[in-house]
Parts: C-alpha cells; structure tokens; sequence
C-alpha cells in the first residue's frame, strides 16, 4: 500500500492509514460484520445492540446503546482511534451529537450498491488490510455479475415494497434497498425517486397501488414484518397469498460484506416471484 495516500470518508474528513493499534467502535451491524470480514475483528473494542444481537461472538465487547440512545461517555471512555457510523441510517441528531462530542467518527454512506466498493477501499486503506479488501471487491463484483447474468432476459416486475408497518411506508428508489431492487428487475410502484435524509419516509396507502402491482415485497426484519401481520395485509386488502412475499432481510442492511451474499438472494428471489405466476 501506498504510505502516503489519503482517504476521504462520507463527511469529507481526510484519513491517512492508521499506525498503531486501532481502537474501533461500529454503530451499525453491517459495518461491524465487515470489520470481521476484513479480519479486523480483534480491534473491535465497542458496538450497538443491536450489533450484538445480530452477529455471534460479541459478548465481551462493550455495549454502547443503540444507535438512538447512544451512552456518549461509554464511548469516550473506551478511547477510541475511529467510530464506524453508516450515515443513511443515522439519525442527523446523533451524528451531530457525535460531532459535538469531539470523538473520532469515519464516516461511509452506502447509498447505491456500487458504493460497496468504494467502502471496501476505504477500510481496507485506512486500517491497512488491501489484501483482504480486494478480495472482498473481487467476490463482490462476481457476485454482483451472476445477478446481472441471471436478469439479462428478465422483464420488470412491478411491485409494492412495504418497508414498515403501521402506517405503511415504502423506500425510495435511490437508495441502498431500492437499488438492490432494480438489480433484480424489480419496478418499485408508488416509491419516491430519492429521500433528502435518513429521517425522510413515505407513508403509502396500499389499496390505491395494489391492482397495479405484480408483487407485493415485505421487509424481511422480525422488527419490521412479522408472518401475523402479513396475513392481516392479505385479508384486509384481499390478496391471494401467493402474491405476497416476505424477504429474508431488510435489504438497507445488507452492504458491505453482506452485500456479496444478497446477491445470490436477489436471484432466488426473483425466481420466487417468477414462479408465484
């Protein structure tokens, strides 16, 4: 690796690679399960909730709070070298208590699913681990040609994503899900262009979009979309089950090294729909 080469995050800091031992706190489960991607996972010191709730192995790294209640203290106390924090799904009221705080923030911004990329240059530059950066690039854009393989004699699908329940809300279609979305051939109906930030949303009315919809799509979270809710959806709304499909994640959350595997979901999911006909 070039010594003197520079990294700029997604707030415009510059970061040079990091000598030392570094000290990382992850606010966001993807990034954390790329740290351990990039076998960084030892320089782990802190980490959400939630992270923990998602990944095995984390039980002695400190817990910090959520990404909504963060214990800023905790943080401080840990003396951290970088905090990992995914723009798009933080609140701009953390990130500016963060910043007031004067703690040591890198921060990404995946918006787009070749942003993957770009994140993978990123650490991998910063915290010296190029080998295993490229290699995750590699796998990456493999992947990311099987779908497009895959989708080369696909036509559009028209569907209704429905992010969160009550009120329904959907995602934009400039934005880290919805571009999955297109991936896969999907046209997303009644989504809006792009949101300005990570606080926006548009809450939907299903009634008024479903006869024009091939597919309705179902965030995958537990939090989001439980089976119970999915079949009050199919008897108040009268759809025929088979028209309905819960994915197996939410999608906003599977960048990074997470993104290598959506790939090959993407496709099965795409067949699912397929089949449903």
């Amino acid at each position: 690796m070039d010594e003197a080469r520079s990294y700029f995050d997604a707030r415009g800091q510059v970061f040079a690679p990091h000598e030392g031992a570094a000290r990382i706190v992850s606010l966001s489960s993807g990034l954390t399960d790329l740290l351990f991607a990039l076998d960084l996972g030892e320089k782990l010191v802190g980490c959400t909730g939630d992270c923990a709730k998602s990944m095995d192995g984390l039980v002695a790294i400190s817990k910090v709070g959520e990404i909504d209640d963060l214990d800023l203290r905790k943080i401080a106390d840990l003396n951290p070298t970088h905090i990992l924090v995914h723009l798009s799904a933080t609140p701009q009221p953390v990130i500016d208590a963060l910043a007031a705080a004067d703690l040591p923030l890198l921060a990404v911004d995946v918006q787009m699913v070749q942003d993957n990329l770009d994140l993978y240059t990123l650490l991998g530059g910063v915290f010296q681990v190029p080998t295993a950066a490229d290699s995750l690039a590699r796998r990456f854009e493999a992947a990311q040609a099987r779908v497009k393989m895959a989708m080369r004699a696909k036509s559009l699908r028209r569907v209704l994503y429905l992010d969160q329940d009550n009120p329904y809300k959907t995602i934009a279609k400039q934005s880290y899900a919805g571009s999955l979305m297109a991936l896969a051939r999907f046209e997303l109906v009644g989504a809006p262009d792009q949101f300005q930030s990570a606080d926006d949303a548009v809450i939907i009315e299903p009634e008024s979009l479903i006869l024009g919809v091939d597919r309705v799509l179902f965030n995958g979270s537990p939090a989001r979309f439980k089976r119970a809710q999915i079949k009050a959806f199919a008897e108040r709304y009268e759809v025929p089950r088979a028209k309905l499909i819960r994915l197996d994640h939410d999608l906003a959350d599977q960048f990074g090294a997470r993104a290598i595997d959506v790939m090959d979901e993407l496709i099965a999911l795409r067949e699912k729909a397929d089949r449903a006909d």
